[in-house]
């Protein structure tokens, strides 16, 4: 069946994809930028031309919609991104078809799955299905930076009685952790011949960031040794880390001043999976432990360090679905002043004010503690029918019958609705597929796989009594 609409959502896709939809300036009928409105327009546009009802929300969010009745069977996707990045194959905007896969930055995340989604139903309304509710697609704007679109649609809109987000993993998320944000910040003081100028690393708190610069600078009669001294010996520890490269590019003048510009590259990751990723932050400040005596890289390393499940900040916690993840996604040192900014996701066993608390208890009063959100997790039930229906429909397309629900420490649309969960589309054997990271890309054979699962659950779901 997919064939019919193959063509046209891969066009789709693409064409959204090179509307660069990263967080920006409002504008009049955009209140995230010139990319999303135009975005939000277009998609809309095609979900009209297919014969949907649709509405745009000032611009926030938008929907597609059939069907009548009380009920709404909500489909909810984002068509914001993360920033791209460094380090991709073909131009993250590009939308470009090689070798069978669509290149660029929401082929994955999450444009690819909710323009699916639209097709999927469209096929459904061809066949004939008769809709005694309303589905209604749901295309936000925010989720990557606040999810604000969902709030402004809870205020003016309709809540779901039931539905999914295509924003995670298959077979079925039936629980996310609680996600918070909490920055940590104070004055630092720089010690010795050889300072710490500036640091800056990450592009967006929920990932790993694969990319820190730091400079350190001297200045005075007999110091440019020094610094050659301190420089050899972090290109010495930087070089014995895995995962870690780095350029290093030093100069002096007249004998009697110098600096030292270090750019350090990891491995980006999503923050919800840190380990899975190389922090480009941590290594360099791990790498002047010991070299440079500064105030911030002291308490980093004492309080952080390379850690990603918050040993050192006093605040570990697991469950029987896995351990706290603690990602540092933002830090920037300028001046004798820091900022750290903090990705968590929660294991059920802990919550954020314990957290905070621990935080506090570790680091002291000298470093200032600022919860800046938080967004409680939720479980399912994994019996129920919603469960159920979703899970079949996945086995039945990939014959996959031994993957049972999952927890996530993902964060999507789900926790903003009632009775909502995440339903794919990340699943295994259908080629690469990568967020929050260079080269995220999507198969023609993923799309198909995606589809058929789609087209089977929400048939499914528009039946459920």
């Amino acid at each position: 069946m997919v064939e019919k609409y193959l063509p046209e959502i891969i066009e789709t896709i693409q064409k959204s994809v090179q509307i660069k939809t990263v967080l920006d300036t409002a504008v009049e009928g955009g209140p995230f930028g010139q990319g999303n409105k135009e975005c939000l327009e277009y998609v809309l546009s095609v979900a009209d031309r297919l014969g949907f009802r649709t509405v745009n929300l000032d611009g926030y969010c938008g929907y597609a919609e059939i069907g009548e009745g009380e009920e709404i069977f909500g489909i909810i996707g984002h068509l914001d991104v993360v920033p791209e990045g460094d380090g991709w194959k073909y131009p993250p905007y590009s939308g470009r078809l090689v070798d069978d896969e669509i290149w660029g930055r929401g082929t994955i995340d999450d444009k690819g799955p909710i323009i699916i989604s639209l097709f999927a139903v469209k096929a459904l309304m061809d066949e004939g299905l008769k809709f005694d509710k309303r589905v209604r697609i749901i295309f936000g704007c925010n989720e990557e930076t606040g999810s604000k679109c969902m709030e402004h649609y809870l205020e003016v809109g309709e809540n779901i009685t039931y539905g999914v987000t295509p924003d995670s993993n298959f077979p079925v998320i039936f629980a996310e952790r609680t996600i918070n944000n909490i920055f940590l910040s104070g004055k630092s003081q720089s010690r010795g011949k050889v300072k710490l100028q500036k640091l800056d690393g990450g592009i967006v708190i929920n990932a790993v960031p694969d990319v820190c610069e730091f400079t350190l600078t001297t200045e005075g009669l007999f110091t440019v040794g020094a610094l050659t001294k301190a420089t050899t010996t972090i290109s010495q520890n930087l070089a014995k880390m895995e995962g870690i490269t780095f350029t290093m590019k030093q100069k002096s003048i007249l004998g009697i001043k110098g600096s030292a510009k270090f750019t350090v590259r990891g491995k980006a990751a999503h923050g919800s999976v840190p380990h899975h990723g190389v922090n480009a932050v941590s290594h360099a400040i791990t790498a002047m432990n010991g070299v440079i005596d500064d105030d911030f890289v002291t308490f980093y390393n004492g309080t952080i360090g390379t850690d990603y499940n918050g040993q050192r900040l006093g605040c570990y916690a697991e469950d029987e679905y896995g351990k706290i993840a603690v990602n540092v996604g933002l830090c920037h040192y300028e001046n004798g002043e820091f900022e750290v900014r903090i990705n968590s996701r929660l294991p059920f066993t802990t919550d954020t004010p314990k957290m905070v608390e621990q935080i506090k208890n570790t680091i002291g009063d000298n470093v200032k503690v600022d919860l800046k959100s938080s967004a409680d997790g939720f479980k399912m039930d994994e019996n129920s029918k919603m469960i159920k229906a979703l899970m079949k429909a996945y086995s039945e397309v990939t014959g996959d019958t031994e993957s049972k629900p999952i927890c996530s420490a993902g964060g999507t649309y789900a926790r903003e609705f009632k009775n909502c969960v995440a339903f794919g589309p990340e699943m295994n054997g259908y080629g690469e597929m990568i967020i929050h990271e260079p080269n995220e890309r999507i198969s023609l054979k993923a799309i198909e796989a995606i589809f058929d699962i789609y087209f089977k659950a929400y048939r499914d779901l528009v039946l459920l009594d």
